[in-house]
C-alpha cells in the first residue's frame, strides 16, 4: 500500500466496518444480563473484576494496571465491595497497604464474565478455517505493529 488517497479512503471504510462489527458484538448486553446492571454498567468494574481473578492486588496496582487515577480505583473497589464481589484486607507484608481480593461471589462473577467475553461472535464462527487464518494473520500483523 503506497498510502495514496484511494488507499486512505479504503482504510477509513475498513476501519468503520471493523468498529461497527466490534461495537455490535460487544459483550456488554450479555454481561449486563448475566451479572446485573450494578456490575456490567461501565467497563471499569468488569475490567478490575477480571484482573482480580488473576489474584489479589493492591489499590495502587489496580490503578496502575488499569491506567486510572487511584481515587477512581478506590471508587471501583468500593462498588465491587458493595456488590459483595470483593473485599479489602490489610497487606500482610505492609499493614499500611490494602489488598483487594475476590469473594466467592466475585470468583463466580469472574468465571461468568470470562465465559461471556471469550465467546466469539456467530459471524466469526461461521468463517471457514482459511478465512479465519487470513483474518488472524492480518490482526497479528496489526497487533505486532504496535508492540
Amino acid at each position: 500500500m503506497d498510502g495514496g488517497p484511494a488507499e486512505h479512503e479504503e482504510a477509513t471504510r475498513v476501519w468503520a466496518v471493523m468498529r461497527e462489527f466490534v461495537e455490535r458484538n460487544s459483550p456488554r448486553h450479555r454481561l449486563r444480563q448475566a451479572l446485573g446492571d450494578g456490575l456490567a454498567k461501565g467497563r471499569g468494574k468488569v475490567m478490575v473484576l477480571l484482573m482480580l481473578g488473576e489474584g489479589p492486588r493492591s489499590l495502587g496496582d489496580i490503578a496502575e494496571a488499569q491506567h486510572i487515577d487511584p481515587p477512581y480505583a478506590t471508587a471501583i473497589v468500593d462498588q465491587l465491595e458493595s456488590l459483595g464481589l470483593a473485599a479489602r484486607t490489610a497487606d500482610p507484608d505492609d499493614r499500611r497497604r490494602k489488598v483487594v481480593t475476590l469473594t466467592a461471589q466475585g470468583r463466580a462473577a469472574v468465571a461468568t464474565a470470562r465465559e461471556i467475553v471469550a465467546e466469539p461472535p456467530a459471524e466469526l464462527v461461521e468463517l471457514t478455517a482459511a478465512e479465519l487464518a487470513g483474518l488472524a494473520a492480518v490482526l497479528d500483523r496489526l497487533t505486532a505493529a504496535r508492540r
